[in-house]
């Protein structure tokens, strides 16, 4: 026969025997945020926060679930002696446009868990849809590209050509994370023939537009914010 012990309080009522009702009352509580509530996939989210008491021997756990309580990642933050944490995760293969929750948990006694969520909206939509209906690249642009496509300039000066027109908007690119620096400013050579047969008139803007996108994420051409 098991035993089920159940002592009063004046309103409260505390039972031994089985889980107790989770309370922060005494335990060990964090606060978690992150930098967004909305992100593309490929970009990093910068998780922040506190605990309410420090100590050293406990360790915080940032545990991220996609929207089917599906386990996506773990990861043990350090927690600065002020109470504070940071922690920057890229939203890499693992994840996929949808919901995702975050559990955030001090230690493993006495430690309430704090849940948070974020959104992850997926960028692989056709550059067709996601640029205005009316986008057209300029004529004068395919002038200045098939100079460059036939060798009578150089790759330095077609992405400074690029980057004029993105930075003034006549070239409205979908958003896309920038790569890191790149030590040559030396483009593919698929990018030169996609750009010819764009020149020639035989593939559409978009696809001009998706090579150059290309160039952005791999870090050849930086754009500046």
């Amino acid at each position: 026969m098991s035993l089920f012990l159940v002592t009063s309080l004046g309103s409260e009522a505390f039972g031994y025997g089985a889980p107790p009702v989770q309370s922060s009352a005494n335990n060990y509580t964090v606060e978690i945020y992150s930098d967004k509530e909305s992100y593309n996939l490929g970009e990093t989210i910068t998780f922040s926060g506190n605990v309410n008491k420090y100590d050293e021997n406990r360790n915080l756990r940032i545990s991220i679930f996609d929207s089917n309580n599906n386990f996506i990642s773990t990861k043990k933050t350090p927690v600065n002696i002020d109470g504070t944490f940071s922690h920057t995760i890229t939203l890499n293969e693992k994840f996929s446009d949808g919901k995702y929750i975050v559990k955030a948990q001090y230690g493993s006694s006495q430690a309430t868990v704090k849940k948070m969520s974020f959104v992850i909206s997926s960028n692989d939509t056709s550059m067709e849809q996601k640029l205005p209906a009316t986008a057209k690249v300029p004529d004068w642009i395919k002038f200045t590209s098939g100079v460059w496509v036939d060798g009578n300039s150089s790759d330095s000066e077609f992405i400074n050509a690029i980057q004029f027109l993105i930075a003034d908007k006549i070239i409205v690119l979908p958003p896309t994370a920038q790569g890191s620096d790149m030590a040559s400013n030396e483009i593919p050579s698929w990018i030169k023939f996609t750009t010819g047969v764009w020149v020639d008139g035989n593939s559409s803007d978009s696809e001009f537009i998706s090579a150059l996108q290309f160039l952005i994420k791999e870090g050849i051409m930086k754009i500046s914010n």
